[in-house]
């Protein structure tokens, strides 16, 4: 076997694990990009436990505030009720009145904080109905990805051994040729020589469809040993048999 029949070879073996391969990382991501809205979603509702609970501390700190400040408003009614001079009870009117103001103000900002966690628990249960929608979503993408492993894994299996011996006939430099322009062209390493007009001996590359001068079509007619790649695209090219055995008929 020459070398552009072990490219070829390889070539047609290397499509067909790169196929599977791309059936299963296209699962992959889609998983992926589930587990992470998924997270994402985990998160957000995490940080707004964390605000819901700092809030509620803060109320419950303002409820013992309250209270004291009520203990004192007590304590400050009965000793306005016993005041013996006009100055005593006028003090005690102007500080009953003060911390009033400031219960007010307390109880204001407590009230705020409430709405506030009223507010979150609207957007935790938007979260929590997110997530459940969103495991759903992942958990079908998960098992997907199983059963594509399922049902390409042995085969893939198989390719990619099938892959690893042709290319061990290949040469060292001319594989990593080839490896190279699969990377570049997503397994599209090799092209057909496509035939324009055989009385002018006008042939193309059947990827980029740009001329192909004839001293190389005839390297390929002649079973050469040199890797004959496409000036333009850089592909490496191939004739079908059919149009080789009519040009070696010339």
């Amino acid at each position: 076997m020459g070398l552009v029949d072990s490219l070829l070879n390889l070539y047609k073996v290397d499509l067909q694990v790169r196929g599977l391969r791309s059936r299963l990382t296209s699962a992959e991501r889609y998983l992926s990009a589930q587990t992470k809205q998924l997270n994402d979603l985990l998160v957000n509702q995490q940080e707004l436990l964390t605000r819901k609970r700092q809030l509620q501390a803060t109320i419950g700190t303002r409820d013992v505030e309250i209270k004291s400040i009520d203990d004192r408003l007590e304590k400050l009614r009965n000793e306005l009720n016993s005041a013996a001079t006009n100055k005593q009870y006028t003090a005690l009117l102007t500080e009953l009145n003060t911390v009033k103001a400031a219960r007010r103000e307390v109880e204001d900002k407590s009230l705020a904080d409430m709405e506030q966690v009223e507010k979150l628990d609207e957007q935790l249960k938007i979260v929590e109905g997110q997530i459940a929608d969103r495991k759903k979503v992942r958990d079908l993408a998960n098992s997907q990805l199983q059963e594509r492993r399922n049902d390409v894994g042995h085969r893939l299996s198989e390719l990619e051994t099938e892959r690893a011996q042709a290319a061990a006939v290949v040469p060292v430099q001319a594989l990593a040729v080839f490896d190279e322009l699969a990377e570049t062209y997503e397994g599209e390493a090799m092209a057909p020589i496509e035939e324009v007009d055989r009385r002018h001996r006008e042939y193309a590359c059947g990827e980029c469809n740009m001329h192909i001068p004839f001293e190389q079509i005839s390297l390929l007619t002649s079973r050469s040993e040199a890797l004959i790649r496409c000036p333009s695209c850089t592909r490496l090219l191939y004739m079908q048999e059919e149009m080789r055995g009519t040009l070696a008929k010339k």
